[in-house]
């Protein structure tokens, strides 16, 4: 290989690392904007007495997939740990969601 093909292939791969800091970023953000979003709308519902347990069981299930897929990617106990108590959340929102609460 000569200087050029190395210096394309270290470019190719910067790129490639970008994308996926990037596309990181951005489902950070995306899950972030849910959560605040789903924690107004379950205020306000249940200040208008309305059942928000929909609600809090989608939010914890999501949150509960996503710290999972990151123990399972890079073995962090404290995803792994949330990942439990998020699970949970979503086990007793949802038992209360069928329940009429």
């Amino acid at each position: 290989m000569n200087k050029e093909e190395i210096l394309k292939k270290a470019q190719t791969e910067n790129n490639d690392e970008m994308e996926i800091q990037i596309r990181d970023k951005s489902m950070k953000w995306t899950y972030l904007s849910m959560v605040i979003a789903a924690g107004a709308f379950s205020f306000i519902r249940d200040m208008q007495g309305y059942p928000m347990m929909d609600l809090a069981a989608t939010v914890s299930f999501s949150a509960a997939v996503g710290n999972f897929y990151r123990y399972v990617k890079c073995k962090d106990k404290t995803a792994l740990i949330f990942a439990i108590v998020t699970f949970i959340i979503f086990a007793v929102s949802t038992i209360r969601f069928i329940m009429g609460h």
